[in-house]
């Protein structure tokens, strides 16, 4: 033989080449992808890392969000309080100016035995049933005399007993 094979050896050989070719070719699709498996698990092994860190984010996020609308509600009910007490300082200062405003505004003059007194109508009403609250309490029209006093005939017993205010401003 001169080094030449038959055909089926030929054959053979080109089948054993080929084979081989395959068998070369699917080690090296087998490696790269083990290597794509490989980089696909450390990719999610890395999701979840960053999965675990973002719920921790968002966990300490909400306790904070919790802990400010916690302090901005104390805040608000306190500012809320403090409204609260300034608003009825202010009423009864208000409340306290208008019967100063009524006192100033409802000066009556009276004429009482020959002697003139000023007073207010809220003085002369301050003590329900008596002589001088039905008489200056709006429940009578009076008229001044031509001094724009209220004439008061005083005596000893009359009217002014039931209002020791007046009779103490008397002397």
């Amino acid at each position: 033989m001169s080094g030449e094979g038959t055909p089926e050896d030929d054959e053979r050989a080109a089948r054993d080449a080929v084979s081989a070719g395959v068998e070369a070719v699917f080690q090296a699709g087998s490696a790269k992808r083990k290597r794509v498996e490989e980089g696909l698990e450390e990719l999610k092994r890395e999701l979840s890392k960053k999965l675990e860190e973002a719920e921790r984010v968002r966990v300490e996020a909400n306790v904070a969000a919790a802990k400010v609308k916690e302090d901005a509600e104390t805040e608000a009910a306190e500012i809320l309080r403090k409204a609260g007490v300034e608003r009825e300082a202010l009423d009864a200062e208000k409340a306290a100016m208008e019967k100063t405003y009524d006192v100033q505004t409802s000066k009556i003059k009276l004429d009482v035995g020959g002697h003139t007194f000023t007073t207010s109508r809220t003085t002369l009403t301050s003590v329900p049933d008596t002589y001088l609250d039905s008489m200056f309490g709006g429940r009578f029209l009076l008229s001044p005399d031509s001094d724009g006093a209220f004439f008061i005939d005083r005596k000893k017993r009359g009217p002014l007993r039931a209002h020791p205010r007046l009779l103490a401003r008397s002397g």
